[in-house]
């Protein structure tokens, strides 16, 4: 990555088919208080798969004043991705026992705002932005290969984001952990976060991937910038 002067930007960071342009530095807060402030600044939020992609992108150059600061933040605290969790419980409607993944999430008066019934529909019409993984798929500790091939990692970051995550966490000496849901008695809105989970008072033993996360204060985003022109 490099930095473009004036405002701050990281740029250059690969995602999917194309690059992506990050704000610098990182906004911290609660959630709802991040969010409000990249959409003050006109910028995106960065969903998940955004999210691995710039962790990612650290790590080719962990050692660089920029790379490093990013990989300190998820030493030392976490990332808030913009992408919303809705757990379901088992009933005899037609999506159940399962969770609905939706990029981008509404968020009103600073919390997490999901819909089960508008995002049913949009999973009917296949939106790319909205994803749906039953009940089954590991959560807690796992493996390298059971990470990237963890339902749940797919529809989360993608195919691409889940090999880029999984590279991610294989820095770290432990196993990656998922913190989700593996049932539910009622619906649950649930924030997403990434962070270098704590083990016995020390930070960044293992990646710990959070889908079931309740708003505090001192998350991270960068806020995005529109894609490059070569997308």
């Amino acid at each position: 990555m490099k930095a473009r002067i004036g405002k701050s930007y990281l740029e250059e960071i690969p995602h999917e088919n194309g690059k992506r342009t990050f704000q610098y530095p990182a906004f911290r807060g609660t959630y709802g208080n991040v969010a409000e402030a990249i959409d003050k600044e006109g910028l995106k939020r960065p969903n998940s798969p955004e999210t691995a992609s710039l962790v990612y992108d650290a790590f080719q150059n962990r050692k660089g004043e920029y790379e490093s600061e990013i990989i300190k933040i998820l030493k030392d605290a976490w990332f808030w991705e913009f992408t919303g969790n809705i757990y379901l419980p088992k009933s005899n409607e037609e999506i159940n026992n399962g969770v609905i993944l939706e990029h981008y999430p509404k968020i009103t008066n600073g919390k997490l705002d999901m819909n089960k019934d508008s995002l049913i529909k949009r999973l009917r019409y296949n939106d790319s932005n909205v994803k749906f993984v039953p009940f089954g798929y590991k959560i807690g500790e796992q493996n390298l290969r059971e990470l990237e091939k963890n339902p749940y990692i797919i529809a989360r970051y993608g195919e691409e984001g889940a090999q880029k995550i999984t590279e991610v966490a294989s820095k770290y000496k432990k196993n990656p952990k998922l913190w989700s849901f593996d049932s539910v008695d009622e619906e649950k809105a649930r924030i997403s976060a990434l962070s270098g989970s704590w083990d016995l008072g020390r930070l960044g033993a293992s990646l710990g991937v959070d889908g079931g996360w309740i708003d505090v204060v001192g998350g991270h985003a960068f806020g995005v910038c529109a894609p490059a022109k070569s997308e």
